[in-house]
């Protein structure tokens, strides 16, 4: 199988850089077979985490003895707690995000810093006993598979940083759930990214939107890449196969572009927004991030960086506050530029500037060029 050269032209790079040629599979590897159909089912009105259509047919591919790999890019067993009674969110000491309850462990835990505590039977904000458990990740999911559909015949795999922590753990889940006649393949992006299972006929991704929801100018090619890497898992063999895409925005383009496998369609409509907004690739990208365990300092920071580059030949956006992470407070300033020799130079020397000033000296400084 050869790539081929692009027919549409790519766009033109910002800052003088060596223009790149675009590439595309004609027809997919190894032998040509079609891409599955994608089905996008609209989750706003549903009770529980798998729609009726995902549920049955997974229990259609245990009665044919076949293979499937679902996607929920989300592990533990709740996204959050909260008290029934007052309201208390359970949250990290040291972030600014709520803790993740991890039943197995026992445990709640922050994600981003590892803080873990034992989980709450009950508030100690009002003793309320009445502890709600919002949402669910791959532990909670795996847990209610295997009820429903494990048996000795039929196993159901898990595969995420919890279950595969250690070295080699990963290609070992891998070669387990081939080695099986049959069953289910659960787990985080880890399951998506470019395994060759010929007799997985079902291809399942849950919360699809969740990426849509993040503030970053890649979300939607985010959300793109991991249902066409998805459905790229299935029907890779002789019976074929087919992919349940789950979302509460069913309407979303780079859904609806996904279900159709229309990498050209979502490439146009793509560009055509960055264009507008001047976002890579028609733009350099240039984050200052300045962190501080002194309240207001990192804010403050920012706003010096952002004020020294008054005049430079670029945007700026911000200073903006971020959550704190890791017990510091952060703050950004994003610039965007076409030229990205002069854009970093004016960079250096406004970070310079402000790391200079004595009153930003609680304060520390962080540049990204192309942030990713």
């Amino acid at each position: 199988m050869r790539a081929t050269r692009a027919t549409t032209p790519a766009p033109s790079p910002p800052g003088g850089r060596a223009k790149r040629e675009r590439c595309s599979w004609p027809a997919r590897p190894p032998d040509g077979r079609p891409l599955p159909p994608v089905r996008v089912l609209d989750m706003r009105d549903a009770a529980h985490a798998l729609h009726p259509e995902t549920a049955e047919a997974l229990h259609a591919v245990r009665r044919r003895g076949e293979k499937a790999i679902v996607l929920l890019n989300r592990r533990g067993w709740a996204n959050f707690l909260s008290c029934r009674s007052c309201g208390r969110v359970w949250e990290c000491p040291r972030c600014d995000v709520a803790l993740v309850l991890h039943r197995s462990a026992g445990e709640v835990a922050c994600h981003h810093c590892g803080h873990r505590e034992p989980a709450p039977t009950r508030c100690p904000t009002c003793g309320s006993p009445g502890v709600a458990r919002h949402g669910a990740g791959t532990e909670r999911l795996h847990r209610e598979l295997d009820a429903t559909l494990g048996d000795s015949g039929f196993q159901v795999f898990r595969l995420d940083s919890d279950t595969a922590a250690g070295r080699g753990q990963v290609a070992a889940a891998l070669a387990a759930f081939e080695r099986a006649p049959a069953g289910v393949l659960l787990g985080t992006q880890v399951v998506a990214k470019g395994h060759d299972f010929p007799d997985v006929t079902l291809g399942v991704v849950l919360d699809a939107d969740a990426t849509l929801r993040f503030p970053d100018f890649r979300a939607e090619e985010r959300t793109f890449a991991l249902i066409a890497q998805l459905a790229g898992r299935a029907g890779r063999g002789p019976r074929g196969g087919r992919v349940l895409v789950q979302s509460l925005d069913p309407d979303a383009l780079s859904i609806r572009h996904a279900a159709r496998h229309d990498a050209e369609g979502f490439v146009a409509g793509e560009l055509e927004r960055r264009a507008a907004l001047s976002y890579p690739p028609f733009a350099e990208l240039i984050r200052v991030v300045c962190t501080s365990e002194r309240p207001g300092a990192a804010l403050q920071a920012s706003a010096a960086v952002a004020r020294a580059l008054e005049g430079a030949p670029a945007d700026v956006l911000g200073p903006a506050p971020l959550f704190r992470l890791r017990g510091r407070e952060r703050a950004q300033a994003v610039v965007k530029a076409r030229d990205a020799g002069a854009a970093v130079r004016a960079v250096g020397a406004a970070v310079e500037r402000a790391a200079g000033d004595r009153g930003h000296r609680h304060a520390t400084f962080s540049v990204d060029v192309d942030p990713q």
